[in-house]
């Protein structure tokens, strides 16, 4: 696990011009600036018009053996951020063709099957979580990836016939600055941020970088890039039941997944929430790994239920268990987040993860989570939500009406129950793109805060029109199974695994997520959408799974989630009146936001009974950010 950073400046390259002093400086400067993500060493390699810069977290080979940059024979180079779990079974496939090894970590065996496969066939057989910038020598390309589930960030700018990259998006903006390149905040992405809570790629919040989709990669060749399309969830024409034999079968392939996954040359622990999927995790590994260590997040109020529940787990494992208390005292932490994301995130467990991340960091450099259970099996309310539409449409033959689509937004100026009614029967009847654009809070309706001129732009391009062009464009045996795969395409990797590798990496430790497995999403997804969630039980693969390992008392019946109790926290009148102030004569370098309307927006939801706390969290990330893009 690392931070990774390069350039490829196309026209010094074809002079064969050396980089100056200053040149790499920068290049340092700008990879030091991650130092949070490998404080075990740094590496720089540059030759004519390309530069590779790396910091190392030691997790595999801790020796200078699995130092990056690394170098082929070739002339080839790799800077690489993650871990391959089936770098073992690929060493052994590679030494089979000929190759040899002079490490015992990942990198070598990443850089020699890219060397000798080429990039598709070892995209395709790798099993694991992945950024990399690889530099093949003899066709002259530069090839950029991210992992098919989308776990590593990638960042990337091309300027002329310049192509910079980078883990992270803040230092790569303050260098393309220094490299002269202009940036300017993208409206709809902004937009994105306070409707949906995070920015989809290959949006960034600066409109000159993009970010790499799930699964996609991109090449660079003299000058020119080529963009492909994400690999992503393959198409089921015959999905199957669930089946005693298919759980025995996904059973295999989650303790293979876990064991994988605790293959360290450093301690490894986990993180239990006391939900289903923590805990499935937690019980595999204490099983393969006696003793391991359990942190568990407890929250004031919120999550005594799953608090009490993770005891319960962690008596019967015997995991050794440590707590950690998040108050509101913990909301001054949020200038951190703001640094660490380098872009508006919205999404509040942010705080929670960074704290238990904190925590852990103090002993551990890798820890399991169980992160990944809720996307492919069903675990949100939309899932059970859309398994009640395929009862009420396919099943009994209820049609759907397209006069339910204007109930989401009909009199939106009275709220309590009335309005929730309302938005459940929109989200029931209308069309099922209809039914997934929509927000219980009209969050998506905040375009009177933008400049008038803007809103014919997000009326096509903004966060409504976003989902129902994603969730209609995704291959599916039906709509249900849409649906889960719209929460596995966008919201795990561009909310949740961004959330959860940023907050992580802040504290330097390393998290990995056997739920995630490739292997086990393809096997899990082959499954009859329908009987992986059905109206009144979410998540029936991994329920299943648990009671296998578990006792009853150890499992949770309902979600809670991971979340901190915004609304609660700040969510009266003095947190809307301190926004207020802050947004009064706007945000520097966002003209097009107006600024006298948030103010008047909040009070308004507030008046109508409507939770004002994740809309606070959003707007006050996006001022704190403002002030931080301006220092």
């Amino acid at each position: 696990m690392c931070g990774i950073l390069g350039l490829l400046d196309e026209e010094r390259r074809s002079a064969g011009a050396s980089w100056s002093d200053s040149d790499l400086r920068e290049a340092e400067q700008a990879r030091d600036e991650m130092v949070h993500r490998g404080p075990d060493g740094s590496g720089l390699w540059h030759t004519p018009g390309l530069i590779f810069a790396h910091r190392r977290l030691a997790i595999l080979d801790l020796s200078p053996g699995g130092h990056q940059p690394m170098l082929a024979p070739s002339g080839g180079a790799l800077t690489f951020n993650g871990e391959i779990y089936n770098y073992l079974e690929l060493k052994e496939d590679l030494a089979r063709a000929g190759a040899s090894f002079r490490s015992t970590g990942d990198t070598e065996v990443l850089l020699t099957a890219l060397e000798i496969w080429g990039l598709d066939t070892t995209l395709a057989r790798l099993r694991g979580m992945f950024s990399f910038a690889w530099w093949d020598a003899r066709t002259q390309v530069l090839h950029l990836a991210r992992d098919p589930v989308g776990k590593k960030p990638l960042y990337y700018a091309v300027a002329g016939r310049r192509i910079a990259f980078a883990s992270e998006l803040r230092p790569l903006a303050r260098w393309l600055r220094r490299l002269g390149v202009p940036l300017e905040v993208d409206p709809v992405a902004i937009e994105h941020h306070l409707a949906g809570g995070y920015i989809p790629a290959p949006r960034t919040v600066w409109q000159q970088v993009s970010k790499l989709s799930a699964g996609q990669d991109v090449s660079f060749q003299g000058g020119v890039l080529s963009v492909h399309e994400p690999r992503g969830l393959p198409a089921v024409p015959a999905p199957l039941s669930l089946t005693k034999t298919g759980l025995d079968h996904l059973d295999a392939l989650l303790q293979t997944a876990v064991e994988r996954r605790l293959r360290s040359d450093v301690p490894v622990a986990t993180f239990l929430s006391g939900g289903l999927d923590s805990t499935l995790v937690t019980a595999v590994a204490a099983r393969l790994q006696p003793g391991i260590t359990a942190y568990t997040v407890r929250t004031a109020g919120r999550n005594l239920d799953e608090l009490d529940v993770a005891r319960r787990v962690a008596r019967h494992t015997g995991v050794r268990h440590v707590e950690l208390e998040v108050d509101t005292a913990h909301l001054d932490r949020l200038s951190e987040l703001v640094r660490h994301y380098g872009e508006p995130f919205g999404d509040s467990s942010a705080l929670p993860t960074l704290l238990i991340a904190e925590a852990a960091g103090r002993e551990h450099r890798v820890v399991l989570t169980g992160d990944g259970g809720d996307e492919v099996q069903g675990g949100y309310s939309s899932g059970r939500l859309f398994a009640l539409r395929r009862l009420l449409h396919e099943d009994l033959r209820i049609p759907t009406l397209a006069a339910a689509s204007r109930l989401g937004t009909a009199g939106t100026g009275r709220g309590g129950r009335l309005h929730a009614l309302r938005f459940t029967a929109m989200r029931l009847l209308a069309s099922a793109a209809d039914a997934v654009s929509a927000q219980h809070d009209d969050l998506h309706a905040l375009h009177n805060l933008f400049d008038p001129e803007l809103r014919p732009l997000l009326a096509t391009q903004g966060w409504k029109g976003l989902m129902r062009e994603r969730f209609l464009a995704l291959p599916a045996s039906d709509e249900l199974d849409r649906m889960l795969r719209l929460d596995f395409a966008l919201y795990l990797p561009e909310d949740l695994c961004v959330k959860v590798d940023v907050a992580s990496m802040a504290r330097s430790v390393e998290t990995r997520s056997p739920l995630l497995d490739l292997d086990f999403v393809l096997a899990s997804a082959q499954i009859r959408a329908a009987d992986r969630v059905r109206p009144w039980e979410s998540k029936r693969v991994i329920r299943g799974l648990l009671h296998r390992h578990l006792p009853a008392d150890c499992v949770l019946g309902r979600k809670q989630g991971f979340s901190i109790p915004l609304d609660r926290w700040m969510g009266g009148d003095e947190a809307v009146d301190r926004i207020a102030d802050r947004y009064r004569n706007g945000l520097p370098g966002l003209p097009f936001l107006n600024g006298p309307a948030v103010g008047e927006t909040l009070r308004r939801r507030r008046a109508r009974g409507q939770d004002n706390g994740v809309l606070l969290w959003r707007l006050r990330f996006l001022a704190d950010w403002a002030e931080d893009m301006r220092a």
